[in-house]
């Protein structure tokens, strides 16, 4: 069974993100409101598929489905894994950690922040026990290091759930 990865934010970051759960067989949708979101992951999608399977002595499993949201909640509707990748602006990862709830519960949400602690971005949450930084290296379709970061406030099998998932694409 196909499994999916929500993705929110499509920069660069977001983008590796959609790349190395895609390519890695996971379903993904996407949700960006900017206009060149499309464009914009598709020349990330372009390098990755250059250059992930180069790196492997094994082939790489057959490619997942992307799609692209209209909405937050349309984009977190049956995933297994949430990534958020907007700008670093504490304010505006709390009304997207708002809206995922809304939509998703029980689900690992991964910030790909550098700046903000897991502390911090759980701040108001309805549910603080799933979000927690998964901070990636970048390109992230290339380099395997992401670096999760918990809370005192997060569920520790759901951690443990995530890093297997981190795993699982090669992270």
């Amino acid at each position: 069974m196909t499994r999916k990865a929500a993705i929110i934010g499509g920069g660069v970051i977001g983008g590796g993100w959609a790349a190395r759960f895609l390519l890695n067989g996971w379903d993904v949708a996407v949700f960006d409101p900017d206009p060149e979101a499309e464009r914009k992951i598709g020349e990330v999608l372009s390098n990755a598929r250059a250059a992930l399977p180069a790196l492997s002595d094994v082939p790489m499993p057959p490619e997942g489905w992307l799609s692209f949201a209209d909405s937050i909640a349309d984009a977190v509707e049956g995933a297994d894994y949430i990534q958020e990748s907007v700008s670093e602006r504490l304010d505006l990862k709390h009304r997207v950690f708002a809206q995922i709830q809304q939509s998703s519960h029980g689900v690992p949400i991964g910030s790909s922040t550098s700046g903000f602690k897991p502390s911090e971005l759980q701040e108001g949450a309805a549910d603080p026990s799933v979000i927690f930084v998964a901070h990636p290296f970048n390109p992230v379709y290339l380099l395997p290091l992401v670096e999760v970061v918990p809370s005192v406030k997060s569920d520790s099998k759901l951690i443990e759930n995530a890093k297997e998932i981190l795993r699982q694409i090669g992270m």
